[in-house]
């Protein structure tokens, strides 16, 4: 804290300091005052009746301008992610307005719209084309694996949208909310100084300038920047704030693993093949998976272990070949790359594959500590995944896959990471839950994999 204060505080002086020399040289407070007359002049404009409701007037067309401009860009800017030609349509605009100097606005508007909106519409020109390639950036830099994962479990677009999409997105849409507040400040004030309506700023700025009282107007200039500093301290204070749920009250007692599915699933491949570029990954592949087996995927790295739960999950389409499966089946997807999503603490994670109209909160909380005990990550339970190492991450990864209560589990080498003595448990853990559900097992690793009251398959591809 120490560390960062002190600079800003030691430019604040040297400023200070540099402004009384160049004072005290030329000598000519009417033109040049002097720091103790500017404090003076301060000190008068907030004693005066109406410097409450000038800078309220200010603020309010700025936050309009600010608002009206925020909607209508995250409006465009969605539509533009989400489609080619609408992105293609707008573009021009954009351009056009990002182009246009802030001057040739002002110009025009005073000749079509009324003084006091005049400073609103400035805002919003200034700040669109800011807000608008901020939200666009971030939504259309989404990681696409964070996607996939939310496909797996059925998510609708709407909730992906909300649970992904914005908050993967949020750090440019802060970073053009900070930006564009900057430059649309400044444009309310000069539309304000142009247009001269009844109250703002830049109609006291105007004023003091048509009364030569360079005190005055540079006492208004210091506050529209410490008005502007506070802003930007509000947004920062906003930045921070943290919107985890912590899960509290942790029940760690036994859960009774489902069995309400515990039926015979198939799934059937058909003449699959997929290619990339030249390299053959499936040839003619064939195989009936069903709830009776466990099937270990095995073949060397890059043969198409990957590809295959790919395929079978439904994030790959690019094939050729059939694959029949029953249409409501759920499925649970651990990733090789884990792809939990960074804004959730742990147990939100896991918390993302249940299926809530099936759970109630206390029943969803009750098996995330079941989860979380048998992956032996209850004193991570409130953590980022940022704070955790690779193989936490990918106990994690196992555990929101088994909490979506799958009908198929897809695992792709869900155990590589780890020491043997946890190994050891997880895959006696494991044993116990797949003998209880029994999902149709489809499990890609390189290792021997022996489940106490499972049946094995080892399947080369």
């Amino acid at each position: 804290m120490y560390r960062k204060f002190l600079p800003t505080l030691l430019s604040v002086i040297f400023i200070a300091i540099l402004w009384q020399l160049i004072s005290i040289k030329i000598a000519y407070p009417a033109i040049f005052p002097s720091l103790p007359e500017l404090f003076i002049q301060l000190t008068q404009l907030f004693k005066t009746n109406d410097f409450t409701l000038i800078v309220l007037a200010t603020v309010l067309r700025a936050t309009i301008g600010f608002l009206i401009a925020f909607l209508t860009a995250f409006i465009f800017s969605t539509i533009s992610a989400f489609s080619v030609f609408w992105k293609t349509f707008f573009h021009p605009i954009i351009v056009i307005s990002r182009s246009i100097p802030v001057i040739s606005f002002v110009l025009l508007a005073l000749l079509w719209i009324i003084p006091e909106r005049l400073p609103v519409f400035i805002a919003l020109l200034t700040m669109f084309p800011i807000l608008y390639q901020n939200i666009l950036t971030g939504l259309e830099n989404t990681d696409k694996r964070w996607i996939e994962m939310a496909k797996i479990h059925h998510n609708s677009f709407i909730k992906q949208f909300f649970s992904i999409y914005l908050p993967a997105s949020k750090s440019n849409i802060y970073d053009g909310i900070s930006t564009s507040l900057g430059f649309g400040w400044r444009a309310v004030i000069i539309g304000e100084v142009l247009a001269q309506p009844i109250h703002g700023i830049g109609t006291a700025m105007k004023d003091a300038q048509a009364f030569i009282n360079v005190s005055e107007l540079i006492a208004w200039t210091i506050i529209a920047i410490l008005l502007s500093y506070v802003f930007d301290l509000i947004l920062k204070f906003v930045r921070k704030i943290n919107f985890k749920k912590s899960l509290h009250n942790q029940d760690i007692s036994e859960y009774t693993i489902s069995t309400q599915n515990a039926y015979k699933k198939e799934i059937k491949a058909i003449n699959i093949n997929k290619r990339f570029n030249e390299k053959i990954l499936l040839n003619s592949f064939n195989h009936e998976f069903n709830s009776e087996f466990i099937s270990c995927l095995k073949s060397p790295s890059g043969k198409g272990k990957t590809t295959l739960l790919r395929i079978l999950s439904g994030l790959d389409s690019d094939y050729s070949g059939k694959i029949l499966l029953q249409a409501d089946f759920k499925i649970g997807y651990a990733f090789q790359d884990f792809r939990l999503l960074p804004w959730l603490t742990v147990s939100e994670n896991i918390r993302y594959s249940i299926d809530k109209k099936n759970h109630s909160s206390a029943k969803s909380q009750h098996l995330i500590c079941y989860l979380l005990q048998k992956m032996e990550l209850l004193n991570e339970a409130n953590n980022y995944p940022s704070e955790l190492s690779g193989g936490q991450q990918q106990r994690v990864s196992l555990a929101r896959a088994l909490a979506a209560e799958p009908d198929i589990l897809l695992l792709d080498e869900p155990l590589s990471g780890l020491d043997e003595a946890l190994k050891t448990k997880i895959v006696n853990f494991l044993a116990e839950w797949l003998s209880a559900t029994k999902p149709i097992v489809i499990w890609a690793t390189h290792e021997n994999i022996k489940l106490k009251g499972n049946t094995v398959e080892e399947l080369f591809i």
